[in-house]
């Protein structure tokens, strides 16, 4: 890996100090252990998957806003009617 690439990895991560149950934590550690995870790893899918969740709910709140606005206008019509 050249260094520019270093770099670039470098800048995509954030650290982050957060507070944690440490009994959670080190049951945590130990089902990591067991598959050779890291940390860094579970919280990462884990914020992705929160990201992700958030994206589809706002998707699907969108959606849902385009279907009542139009059953509201057929409404509009219909008391025009």
């Amino acid at each position: 890996m050249c260094m520019s690439e270093k770099s670039k990895i470098k800048n995509s991560k954030k650290r982050v100090n957060i507070t944690v149950d440490k009994e959670l934590l080190e049951e945590a550690k130990k089902k990591l252990d067991l598959f050779g995870g890291k940390l860094s790893t579970l919280f990462n899918a884990y914020l992705s998957d929160f990201v992700k969740s958030i994206e589809k709910k706002s998707g699907e709140s969108s959606e849902m806003m385009k279907k009542i606005k139009d059953l509201e206008s057929r409404i509009k019509k219909l008391e025009k009617s």
